[in-house]
């Protein structure tokens, strides 16, 4: 072999080596991120498996099973796996009925932001009006409002339609109580994401759709949005979550057990004196179920309605 075949031979060597550095480094950064990232939810799941006196061992045992090799290879179990955590949490507590609380409230939700924040969004994008920046900005602003500087007004409103027909729809322990001003408090939100989804689709969409004779209502809802599932499903699934997750809302406005969501549901586990965190882990890891499941069957469409319109004029 020649010197430059030997060259050749440890270029290739040593870019094979460089690539496989890249790749482990990019991997391995990618499992840390996502360790850190899943580390609460682990750690619930594990707490919600506890026995309750294992809740409180210092220091404490993360997983139930280790490895030995005193003595030769072992799995020796550090603490027995059980399921009371959660027969008692559902049996305290209708969480059950929380969860579902949970998913009317932010199911609305999210309908009501992706239905008017589409119709928005469209106008925004496509139509030419007057003061179509000072709206835009209008809407943006109207974002950066905190929500608690809502709550007081709001529950006033909710309090004046007691015993009124309008109570039986908008007062308090009426779902719609709490499901128009989460609406209203991401709508800001979908109207950026729809907007900014929409300048990136062509015009030759709706300039067919103008000519077969739809409307411009005609066209939104049946040519544009079929090809808007990202933008649809990210709104969707981002209002959904902050519905899911709110607190303080619900907490006023849902006085009656039965009309509780989750979050206040959980809330109520905890006495004066007595915080029993592996019931609380268990209602907290059954609450996290449902929010899984649509992120892991949408994530793709959320990655691809985030990124809309990023590279481009």
């Amino acid at each position: 072999m020649s010197v430059i075949d030997r060259g050749r031979d440890l270029s290739l060597e040593d870019v094979a080596v460089w690539e496989l550095g890249k790749r482990f480094g990019f991997y391995g950064s990618v499992l840390a991120i996502v360790l850190a990232s899943m580390f609460p939810v682990l750690w619930i799941l594990v707490s919600s498996l506890k026995p309750p006196a294992e809740l409180f061992v210092f220091p404490q045992e993360y997983l139930p099973y280790t490895v030995t090799f005193d003595g030769g290879f072992r799995i020796v179990q550090q603490y027995p796996l059980t399921l009371e955590n959660y027969a008692r949490a559902l049996g305290q507590r209708p969480v059950g009925q929380y969860i579902l609380n949970s998913v009317i409230v932010a199911s609305g939700t999210a309908i009501i932001d992706v239905i008017l924040g589409a119709m928005a969004g469209y106008a925004l994008s496509r139509l030419r009006f007057d003061y179509k920046l000072p709206v835009l900005l209008i809407v943006l602003f109207s974002a950066l409002l905190p929500f608690i500087s809502r709550l007081i007004p709001l529950y006033k409103l909710a309090i004046s339609f007691q015993g009124t027909p309008a109570g039986a729809l908008f007062g308090l322990n009426q779902y719609l109580g709490l499901i128009l001003p989460y609406a209203a408090f991401q709508m800001p939100f979908a109207v950026w994401i729809f907007q900014a989804y929409f300048k990136q689709l062509p015009d030759s969409l709706e300039e067919a759709g103008l000519m077969d004779g739809l409307s411009r209502v005609g066209v939104l809802f049946r040519i544009i949005l079929p090809v808007s599932m990202p933008a649809m499903a990210t709104t969707a699934i981002i209002v959904f979550i902050y519905a899911w997750n709110e607190f303080l809302f619900a907490l006023t406005f849902m006085t009656q057990d039965s009309k509780r969501t989750i979050t206040v549901g959980i809330a109520l586990f905890g006495g004066q004196f007595n915080s029993p965190w592996g019931i609380i882990s268990a209602a907290v890891f059954m609450s996290l179920i449902p929010l899984l499941l649509f992120m892991f069957v949408f994530q793709k469409k959320i990655v691809e309605g985030l990124t809309a319109g990023v590279g481009k004029a």
